[in-house]
């Protein structure tokens, strides 16, 4: 990976080869398989290979042993698929070679002892660095950090928006209905809509006229909680490429939006904000006091979307999260200058990591230039929304409510 997320790479890959599209959810379910589960196929492959190999020959043989191992596929044909690719592209010696390692793996993993230490066999068995196991283990103890490795390590789940004042729920059932995906209703939001399967929805029309979009129902609670008032003016912060801004110009086309983020290829793809602006959250341009709300959907971990984006557990370290943290409360801190007095900033990230949660909130309101509420009445009695993965079956995701005194 060249640091870019899994989906952009895959992307671009299929825009260069535009033939290969049908292809696309296998090598896909196979890519991002790989990440998810490659400290275990390692681990596997060091039992039989002693010597450093090729790049290339080592994400085949990754590859290959993914789907006997987890895609249940028929190990006479992959291991003949792939002994072919390595004699066509590296020569009869590393085919035999390669021959060799995947019949011996496949032949004797279960008869491989895992590692004694509790801590390496979780890592080992799920595949996640030991610093993030260790922190799980710590916090959340030995079966319920199991069940969160477990789920975060299943293929994912998606999400639906949907724009409710051009469609209803019902309609896009019965459309996706029609086009072979099952559903089911989201847990906390009705309009909010899974699917079992993305990739018929990317080229239909309820995508291409923004009808739906493909948005985890946590991070549809974000903007809900801001719940802007018509006429007044909004700011989101961090804005991406735009996901919450729209969701906010929908759900109230009388609100005032200003988007701004520190990328301007983001900003781009916005279409809800009325101005759009490149800067950062830390250091905006904006006068004191002019935004009635704010919404800070913070720079973070990410951790909370291992899920759909495997390769952030290979790339986080424990110290990021820290880091993060302090820079979130700078963020909040600035950003509350700009905030009219009693008007509402909105803090939410995909993390569920305390440095930058809780922890966060905490500090800023030992400050008392900032309260905190509840961010969304009616659906939580809390003082903060804290989404764990292993317990509500969403992005791990966090929403808190802070007011201008």
């Amino acid at each position: 990976m060249d640091g870019k997320p899994l989906d952009d790479t895959v992307d671009e890959h299929f825009s260069s080869m535009p033939a290969l599209e049908r292809h696309k959810p296998l090598i896909y379910e196979i890519a991002s398989g790989v990440i998810r589960r490659k400290l275990y196929l390692d681990w596997v492959l060091s039992h039989f290979v002693k010597r450093s190999i090729d790049r290339e020959v080592r994400l085949l043989l990754w590859m290959t042993l993914y789907q006997v191992f987890f895609m249940r596929k028929a190990a006479y044909h992959v291991v003949g698929e792939a002994v072919d690719h390595a004699k066509r592209e590296k020569g009869q010696h590393v085919a035999n070679f390669v021959n060799a390692v995947l019949r011996r793996s496949i032949r004797e993993r279960t008869d491989l002892a895992m590692p004694v230490d509790p801590l390496t066999r979780l890592s080992v068995e799920q595949s996640f660095p030991q610093w993030l196991v260790r922190r799980w283990l710590d916090r959340f103890g030995q079966e319920r950090a199991g069940d969160l490795l477990d789920l975060l390590n299943r293929t994912p789940e998606f999400a639906l928006r949907i724009d409710s004042r051009r469609i209803s729920p019902e309609a896009v059932e019965a459309h996706l209905a029609h086009l072979g995906v099952k559903t089911r209703r989201g847990t906390l939001l009705q309009s909010a809509i899974y699917v079992d399967r993305i990739g018929p929805l990317l080229a239909d029309d309820l995508l291409g006229t923004h009808l739906i979009h493909i948005q985890d129902e946590a991070s549809q609670l974000a903007a809900i909680a801001l719940a802007p008032s018509a006429g007044g003016r909004t700011l989101d912060a961090c804005a991406g490429r735009g996901t919450k801004t729209d969701q906010m110009a929908e759900g109230n086309p009388e609100v005032r939006i200003v988007a701004m983020d520190l990328e301007r290829r983001k900003l781009l793809s916005i279409r809800g904000a009325q101005s759009l602006v490149q800067g950062d959250a830390k250091k905006n341009p904006f006068k004191n006091e002019v935004f009635d709300s704010i919404l800070l959907d913070a720079p973070c971990s990410s951790l909370g979307i291992i899920r759909k984006h495997p390769e952030i557990k290979w790339r986080r370290r424990e110290e990021d999260i820290t880091r993060y943290g302090a820079a979130q409360r700078e963020m909040i801190e600035a950003l509350s200058q700009n905030l009219k007095s009693g008007g509402r900033l909105v803090y939410s990230v995909c993390s569920f990591e305390p440095e930058e949660t809780v922890h966060v909130v905490e500090e800023v309101a030992a400050r008392g230039a900032l309260v905190p509420e509840n961010p969304l009445p009616g659906l939580l009695d809390a003082p903060y929304f804290l989404s764990l993965p292993h317990v509500t079956g969403m992005d791990g995701f966090f929403i808190a409510c802070l007011r201008k005194p």
